[in-house]
């Protein structure tokens, strides 16, 4: 097996990989089941606002791929 090489861990894809795994790790290690705001559990409003970091970092994803295939 190689080693991973500095330009792998660049990669598009392991980065975005590596980076929702530590929000889905966050969310999944600190489950408030029993603290509520505005009648949502804090899961709920943790779910809630994860999608749009996700949004996020999927529109980073795909305009980091465009730029690196034009430039190939």
């Amino acid at each position: 097996m190689s080693k991973p090489t500095r330009k792998r861990w660049k990669d598009p894809g392991v980065v975005m990989v590596i980076t929702l795994s530590v929000i889905a790790l966050f969310v999944w290690i600190w489950w408030p089941t029993e603290t509520f705001v505005g009648g949502i559990s804090l899961a709920g409003w943790a779910m809630f606002v994860c999608f749009f970091i996700w949004l996020f970092l999927t529109t980073v994803y795909v305009v980091w791929m465009e730029r690196l295939e034009k430039n190939k």
